[in-house]
């Protein structure tokens, strides 16, 4: 036979899962029939201490929080920030990548300008007949190179 009840066994019995030596024990043993009576009672003035909180008061003290709202300030700045960067990065890189493709055209010019140039002073540098090297000298880019030519001719 049990000596007397655990607190497990008597976490048992109070929840009614109640076997059969537990039931012999229980009804031959004072002692512990005692203890389950005094826990009954316990549990008894407790639960009729509830009730009567929650008629007097109105409403039960565990009431769930309100759901909170989506609109609240931090939720709306950061959602406003987020917003502006998704509509901001596009448009600053493509005037990015514009501006790249703006320079790399002016380099471009700037390229086939200076070829252009040095082309057309290659053809006026070339030995001209003497009626027209008076123009030479005018148009030769160098003005010191042009006097030096002129020195060498005279």
């Amino acid at each position: 036979m049990i000596e007397h009840l655990s607190a497990e066994q008597i976490s048992q019995w109070m929840v009614g899962e109640r076997t059969p030596q537990l039931e012999q024990h229980v009804t031959g043993c004072a002692a512990c029939r005692g203890e389950l009576a005094q826990l009954e009672s316990t549990l008894s003035q407790f639960r009729s201490a509830m009730r009567d909180t929650s008629s007097t008061v109105g409403a039960p003290a565990w009431r769930e929080p309100a759901p909170s709202s989506w609109f609240t300030w931090p939720r709306m700045a950061l959602t406003a920030a987020a917003l502006v960067i998704l509509v901001v990065a596009p448009l600053s890189w493509r005037a990015h990548v514009e501006q790249q493709n703006v320079r790399e055209q002016a380099v471009q010019v700037a390229l086939s300008d200076s070829q252009l140039l040095e082309s057309v002073d290659s053809e006026i540098s070339q030995a001209v007949p003497e009626p027209m090297e008076p123009l030479v000298t005018l148009a030769t880019w160098n003005s010191t190179a042009a006097q030096k030519q002129k020195l060498q001719r005279q």
